[in-house]
């Protein structure tokens, strides 16, 4: 899936005639853009950055479990179970009401 929706963006920059010659890396360069799963990426951690910082009127613990533990780092670390469904591993949240043990 995230290849189709890629190629959208790689269709439109190979049309471009300053670029169209280059890979799809070196296009996305000279243009100054980010692909598609890198924003969507950044995208997904300021939600989260925003949610755990009240932000939002979404609460946390509806999404996030802290992790208990604390050996070094900061207080901000999150629990990411690990998935047995394949489809779950796309998602970046993991609701508190899902099959984890």
């Amino acid at each position: 899936m995230v290849k189709r929706v890629e190629s959208v963006q790689r269709a439109f920059t190979k049309k471009l005639p300053d670029v169209n010659g280059l890979t799809y890396r070196e296009r996305l360069s000279a243009l100054r853009l980010e692909s598609l799963e890198l924003r969507r990426l950044k995208a997904d951690l300021i939600m989260c950055i925003k949610i755990l910082k009240g932000f939002t009127n979404i609460f946390p613990s509806e999404f996030f479990t802290r992790s208990t533990c604390n050996t070094r780092g900061h207080s901000m670390k999150l629990y990411y179970p690990d998935s047995r469904v394949l489809a779950r591993q796309n998602f970046f949240f993991c609701s508190r009401g899902s099959n984890v043990e």
